[in-house]
């Protein structure tokens, strides 16, 4: 197994890596129960939208379930478990900084299928934030995915975090080639077991797709 230099190393390289057994085995259960928990709660009070229909959550997230009117200790300490905190700090330094949270709630049939984007791109594409952010070797920021079941709905470039786009992906966005059914050069798809975390640069090139009859319980730290 890859140590703390190790993972860091494969982040700094690869854009990602995978950190398996952040839930400890004997507490997956009661994190999984304590999620559930806290996406009834977010729809009791407001912090989620339930479809009038299906009477489930809508979309397929809500930020915040950090929020005091949700927060469980269970999912509290898995935010701060120790082999995320390592990348973190190897990434930004002793004094760390959490941005926010989203969680991810998607019942069997929703047939969800996100587009192909760097998450840089939400400041303008090519726009003089999104050159400096992109030509950053380092981005001392990162998000984590924390799998709370086995997941395989996450795409990514290898790579693609910190360089400029090949003529091939330049092509891509530039003529709107970036949907669900397009497959990206070099891009894989992650298969994380239940309990597990994956650090990503956002600046990646990645997506999330999911297809009907699975489902997704995952949290998003940034």
């Amino acid at each position: 197994a890859m140590g703390a230099s190790e993972h860091l190393d494969h982040y700094n390289r690869h854009g990602y890596v995978v950190l398996e057994d952040v839930i400890p085995s004997e507490k997956l259960a009661s994190v999984q129960q304590a999620y559930e928990g806290v996406i009834l709660r977010a729809l009791d009070t407001g912090h989620a939208e339930r479809d009038e229909v299906t009477g489930f959550m809508k979309p397929y997230r809500f930020q915040n379930p950090h929020h005091p009117d949700l927060a469980r200790r269970e999912l509290m300490d898995v935010f701060s478990a120790e082999p995320v905190l390592a990348i973190c700090r190897g990434l930004v330094g002793p004094d760390l900084a959490f941005i926010g949270a989203a969680a991810f709630v998607m019942e069997g049939e929703y047939d969800y299928k996100g587009d192909w984007h760097r998450d840089s791109y939400g400041w303008g594409k090519d726009s003089e934030k999104e050159r400096s952010v992109r030509e950053c070797p380092l981005w001392p920021c990162t998000q984590v995915l924390y799998a709370l079941q086995d997941d395989a709905s996450f795409w990514i470039v290898p790579a693609s975090h910190n360089r400029a786009n090949t003529a091939e992906e330049e092509a891509r966005f530039e003529e709107g080639r970036t949907g669900w059914e397009e497959r990206f050069p070099g891009a894989v798809q992650l298969q994380l077991k239940s309990g597990s975390a994956m650090p990503f640069d956002g600046r990646a090139i990645h997506r999330g797709l999911k297809r009907p009859g699975t489902t997704r319980r995952a949290l998003c730290v940034v």
